[in-house]
């Protein structure tokens, strides 16, 4: 009994609102066991209004670190273990582009806010914020998601964030 406590108490909640939704691209990193554990735990939305936007060539979805602009996100929680995380934070160019914080997601009305890890873009380009802001990520064949073995090394996604995207 005192070791599933204590596997249990090792997991973090995820807050996923791009390419690791279900259904997405990129779900499939969450899926595969050799990363580590994740389990969908609930849909969520953020607590605050955030900038989630479309950009560089790849179509990569970013939440960008400026709380009272755009829409409150929704997105998923997953249940992760400190393998998972590790495996993310590689996987998302932890270093160069996004940091992972907590912050209180929404879980539903009379549910309350629960703590999650998100990746979030905490430098940016000022000229992304000039992009159409969404409240829901769907990759879509107007901006189709490029997956990291697809992308080129002449252009890092990082130094890709200037690149103008053609806007429909």
């Amino acid at each position: 009994m005192g070791q599933i406590k204590k596997a249990s108490s090792a997991l973090s909640k995820l807050f996923v609102y791009g390419a690791l939704k279900y259904g997405q691209p990129s779900n499939s990193i969450l899926a595969n066991t050799g990363n580590g554990y994740a389990n969908f735990w609930c849909r969520a939305t953020t607590t605050q209004k955030l900038p989630l936007v479309i950009a560089t060539r790849y179509n990569i979805p970013f939440l960008l670190n400026k709380p009272g602009v755009g829409y409150y996100v929704t997105g998923e929680i997953y249940e992760v273990d400190d393998r998972m995380l590790n495996s993310l934070d590689n996987l998302e160019d932890c270093q160069d582009i996004y940091t992972r914080e907590k912050q209180d997601m929404n879980i539903g009305v009379g549910e309350g806010t629960v703590p999650c890890w998100v990746y979030l873009l905490q430098k940016y380009p000022e000229k992304l914020l000039s992009l159409p802001y969404l409240s829901g990520y769907e990759n879509s064949s107007t901006h189709p998601y490029i997956m990291r073995h697809r992308r080129t090394h002449k252009h890092p996604a990082q130094d890709d964030l200037t690149f103008e995207t053609a806007q429909n």
